[in-house]
């Protein structure tokens, strides 16, 4: 029973015994009246754990009732008095046992930090936006169910097991987030571990079943309400929260540089690495500004192995599971002795390699059960000893009416047994709780996603020396509760010219607190900017993954001020991945000419592009051999679903395919970068492409997107509306002028020539139409307006189709009406020839889906011009381009569903995806009779 079911249960068996004693079936009744689901067995549990009520016969009587006093006092009873409570006795049980291996469950409170007259303002705003947020996250979605399938075993710990799933849907869920993993109707409490593109790693319980298929439910808003709780909590200081250090990050911008530096004799080093070490080393505040390649996670490494020789202890955090465990390897590498209890991650990593490791264990989890060992065998047995006594119970269960005496004292003794139980585990888990608390006392490096450090297992921990890694994608609201775990010591690592944090809220107070990080608060990224960088700044510039031609453009156009420098070795550095389309360094396949729809996933959401996927399948399809290394990315989530199920079946490690977002901290030999946006459809172009200004999201996403790439860096463009139309001087006109300056500029029909997965289709498409429709299962097509020329050849094949499979509906045209509301003729003809035409507006697709085949066209493909074709053979990218297309049944029915008619004109309804503003949303109407109606009303309301 989770915690909030158990509340409402305490809740309703107080008030039904607020008058006194009940049977057991009165109580349990009312429980039912209440909406309760509970047994007898979890009504005993949880009257004798909570000590609300004992079982005397059949009746619970509440504890400290007492009959009302007669005038005869009763005699004396014989009878031994009471036993403890369950819970009284498992505690007294478990804390000798804590205690006989050292393990404190009495924590003194830790004094409170300085308190700045400054800081209870800056709380308060803080807090104020985080509630804006929460209040954004929830309006738009608080839980949200995603299927999942394809469940497997990644590696296991000592108490947690990770699982990968294929998500089917969206997550939009953060690293960390809690969330429920629905199997058969049986909700599972699990983390998310991490997300790349549509494949989630869970860490579940040990022993929950691999599902082939569940339901993932994500809670998007607990985090933001427990960072802002904190803050509230904080607003006055609190016990171990050092509230001078966390208001110091608002304005460490303008400190000076020490004028003496501790020597660090370190040979890896390179100069600008070694300065950042030594200035990391002075107490206050640090800002390391590590750009892509420049070796800030070794940077890192080696200041944490000299501030543990110092005799510091460090918190060392990351936005990202995967950020962490990069910091953790990094960190192992410079001090492997630190495994074993030196070093601890908290929480679950993305990287299986630091689960089991056979030089010495880092997870809290397995430090912390070996630790407490006796607590962590005591827990197992009494875990497996509530299973038998909840199977004994059963059947009792089933027939508790007809029980015989004896089977009534067998189910009370089974109740008691489960009683106790239940309440040693509750001290055991508190227990193992303090244990890991206690194995972080003794570390020398605890080191955790950066959330971790307002919940239960460090709060009021205390450390010398605090590291944010990865800051540029934190909070400034969150870093300062993260500093606040410090002495004022802390270093702030990252790159202020890559990916902000993901914000929802557009309020003031948002844009303030959380979509600055702690470099933009600080104004860090202003000083750099003006040629005024702050004393306590160190900049790496010598860059170790782009090759030559990439780091100039990257480094011209997103690092003026600090230019980048290859570094020698790079240039003999051997070249691992090869393909014919991958010839130079920069390519860039310019899709200017074809003019290629964007168009919006479900009508409603991230945009996506089907001839870019088409061209890039072309590329992908026939290269595995040579090609060990790979990253396909795109700045929209819908694309990246798309480009990922062309990926080859075959577990390629180092193949990937995902958002800008998720691959940032991550390189690949070879970068397919697909913009998306090609100004046709879809409008305008995403401000990612149209605010280009140094420091702005559109350059920071696209200096994450080219600098990803080690050898080779493909840029899938419209290069007419996303380059040549520009008309301001900024940071993204500049990667394109010096994109084409140094690249190789190549046509779209190039992506053709490398695999048959994609071709053209050039004159009539009816005949091979119909050819793929021969013995299809399902299609669905998207027809913007025009005369259907075309479709009238289809109709005998469609209706052929349909009349197949009665039970479904396996075919739905969707067609864009004129302005009036109107079908075209060839459409009203396979209307009446029972095809399933359903009226949209607007359309910005033009595609055919047929089983595993997808169709693509510049004009409307059954139209008197349809433009270029593209026909993709790929049973993956069908179905991926079905999702991405198919509109969800609600209230009005959806793809493979008929329309709804009119009930005035009887016309099908037409469903709208543009709502006022031109912000997408979606309705059903009639176009004649509501324009009608309107018009009537307009009328009246002129005439008076």
């Amino acid at each position: 029973m989770g915690a909030g079911a158990e509340r409402k249960l305490i809740k309703v068996v107080q008030q039904a015994l607020s008058r006194g004693p009940l049977s057991q079936e009165a109580l349990l009744a009312a429980l039912r009246q209440a909406g309760v689901r509970a047994d007898s067995s979890e009504v005993y549990i949880a009257c004798a754990t909570h000590g609300l009520a004992d079982l005397q016969g059949d009746n619970w009587v509440p504890r400290g009732w007492a009959a009302p006093v007669t005038e005869t006092p009763p005699a004396p009873s014989s009878r031994r008095p009471p036993e403890p409570p369950a819970a009284r006795r498992a505690a007294v049980e478990v804390r000798q046992l804590a205690s006989s291996i050292g393990i404190p469950m009495d924590e003194p409170s830790p004094p409170i930090g300085p308190v700045p007259a400054s800081w209870p303002p800056i709380a308060e705003q803080a807090a104020r936006a985080l509630h804006e947020e929460l209040r954004a996250v929830t309006d738009r979605r608080t839980l949200q169910d995603v299927p999942v399938s394809s469940g497997f075993v990644v590696a296991e710990t000592t108490s947690r097991k990770l699982m990968r799933f294929e998500a089917e849907g969206d997550l939009g869920v953060s690293e960390g987030a809690q969330a429920t993993l629905v199997v058969d109707g049986v909700p599972i409490d699990v983390e998310v571990v991490s997300v790349f593109g549509n494949v989630v790693t869970l860490s579940v319980p040990p022993a929950a079943t691999v599902p082939a298929e569940a339901v993932l439910r994500c809670d998007l808003s607990w985090l933001l309400s427990a960072q802002s709780k904190r803050l509230r909590e904080l607003v006055n200081g609190g016990p171990g929260f050092n509230a001078e250090a966390a208001a110091a990050l608002l304005t460490a911008g303008r400190g000076a540089a020490p004028q003496e530096l501790p020597a660090v004799a370190v040979e890896h080093l390179n100069h600008g690495q070694r300065y950042a070490v030594e200035l990391a080393l002075t107490p206050g505040v640090t800002w390391l500004w590590g750009p892509p390649g420049t070796g800030k996670t070794t940077t890192i490494g080696t200041l944490v192995a000299e501030l543990c020789v110092r005799g510091l202890r460090v918190l060392l955090t990351a936005p990202t599971n995967a950020a962490v465990d990069v910091a953790v390897k990094a960190v192992l590498k410079q001090i492997p002795e630190l495994a074993g209890g030196g070093l601890v991650r908290l929480g679950q990593p993305s990287d299986a390699s630091l689960i089991g490791r056979p030089d010495g264990h880092v997870l809290i989890d397995e430090i912390a059960a070996k630790r407490g060992e006796a607590l962590a065998e005591l827990r197992v047995r009494e875990g497996q000893r509530v299973r038998s006594l909840r199977e004994q119970l059963k059947p009792l269960e089933r027939r508790h009416a007809s029980l015989t005496d004896e089977e009534q004292g067998q189910r009370l003794t089974l109740e008691r047994g489960l009683a106790d139980a239940s309440a040693r585990i509750r001290e055991l888990d508190e227990s193992l709780h303090y244990v890991r608390r206690q194995v972080c006392r003794e570390a020398e490096v605890v080191a955790a996603t950066s959330h971790q450090v307002v919940l239960r297992t460090l709060r009021e921990l205390t450390f010398d020396v605090v590291i944010l890694d990865e800051a540029s994608m934190t909070t400034t609201a969150l870093a300062m509760l993260v500093a606040g775990a410090g002495s004022g010591h802390t270093i702030v690592a990252g790159d202020f010219r890559q990916l902000p944090p993901v914000v929802v809220a557009d309020t003031p107070s948002a844009r303030e607190w959380l979509l600055n990080s702690p470099f933009e608060k600080a104004a860090v990224d202003v000083a750099v900017s003006r040629g005024m960088a702050p004393g306590r700044l160190a900049a790496l510039t010598e860059q170790y993954r782009m090759r030559r031609d990439i780091n100039h453009v990257v480094s011209e156009a997103f690092y003026p001020e600090s230019p980048l420098v290859t570094a020698r070795q790079v240039s003999t550095r051997s070249r691992n991945s090869r393909a014919d389309w991958a010839g130079g360094e920069l390519v860039l396949l310019d899709t200017s000419r074809i003019g290629a729809r964007t168009a919006r996933k479900q009508g409603m959401s991230s945009r996506y592009n089907l001839m870019h996927a088409q061209l890039v399948a072309g590329l992908l399809a026939d290269s595995g051999g040579d090609v060990s290394s790979l990253g396909v990315i795109s700045p929209f989530a819908a694309q990246a679903r798309l480009l990922e199920s062309l990926l080859p079946a075959s577990d390629l490690e180092d193949w990937a395919a995902s958002t800008v977002h998720r691959f940032q901290g991550g390189e690949r030999d070879i970068v397919v970068y697909d913009t998306v946006d090609s100004g046709t459809g879809v409008r305008p172009l995403h401000r990612w492409f149209t605010e280009g200004e140094s420091g702005g999201d559109g350059a920071r996403l696209l200096n994450v997107a080219a600098s990803r790439a080690r050898d080779h860096l493909v840029v899938v463009a419209a290069l007419d509306q996303l380059h040549r139309s520009r008309t301001t001087q900024d940071a993204v006109r500049q990667f394109f002028a010096k994109l084409l300056e140094r690249g190789q500029v190549v046509p779209w029909e190039t992506a053709l020539d490398y695999s048959p997965a994609t071709r053209r289709v050039t004159g009539p498409v009816t005949e091979p139409l119909r050819d793929d429709l021969a013995g299809a299962g399902t299609v669905e097509m998207w027809l913007p307006r025009a005369p259907l020329v075309g479709l009238r050849a289809l109709i005998p094949s469609l209706k052929l189709l349909a009349e197949q499979d009665v039970a479904n509906e396996p075919v739905t045209i969707w067609v864009e009406p004129d302005p009036d509301g109107y079908l075209s003729a060839e459409a009203m003809e396979a209307t009446r020839g029972g095809v399933n035409i359903r009226p949209c507006v607007p359309i910005l697709e033009s595609s055919v889906v047929i089983d595993d085949v997808v169709w693509t066209s510049t004009g409307s493909l059954l139209g008197p011009d349809p433009g270029v074709v593209l026909r993709t053979r790929h049973t993956a990218f069908a179905d991926a381009v079905r999702r991405a297309q198919r509109r969800r049944p609600g209230i009005a029915p959806g793809s493979g569903q008929l329309g709804d008619d009119c009930g005035r004109c009887s016309r099908t309804l037409v469903r709208f995806e543009v709502g006022r503003r031109g912000l997408p949303t979606v309705g059903y109407g009639c176009m004649q009779c509501d324009s009608t109606k309107s018009r009537q009303s307009r009328d009246v309301s002129e005439r008076h």
